[in-house]
C-alpha cells in the first residue's frame, strides 16, 4: 500500500514550499514468518514564488503540477489557500 501526502507547508519570506511524502507499508510472508514495514520518503517538492508555482522531483527535476495534483489528496486544496 501505497500514498502521497502534503507535510506542512513552510513559508521562508516571499518563498513557500509545500513537501509532498510518499508513505508506504510492505508485507510479506514465508516460510521462516512474517514482516512488516513502514517508511516514508521524499516526494516532491511543490515551490510557490513570485514565479508562480512548480513541481520539482527530489533530483530536482521538473514534475507536472496537474498531474501531481491529481495524484495527491488534498493538494489542490491546501495549493489553492496559499
Amino acid at each position: 500500500m501505497e500514498t502521497l501526502r502534503v507535510v506542512s507547508p513552510l513559508r521562508i519570506g516571499s518563498i513557500t514550499l509545500v513537501p509532498i511524502a510518499r508513505a508506504a507499508i510492505r508485507s510479506d510472508r514465508g516460510a521462516a514468518g512474517c514482516w512488516i514495514g513502514a517508511f516514508t520518503e521524499p516526494y516532491a517538492i511543490v515551490v510557490r514564488d513570485a514565479d508562480g508555482m512548480r513541481a520539482l522531483g527530489p533530483d530536482s527535476s521538473e514534475m507536472a503540477l496537474d498531474v501531481l495534483i491529481e495524484i495527491t489528496p488534498n493538494l489542490g486544496a491546501i495549493l489553492s489557500g496559499l
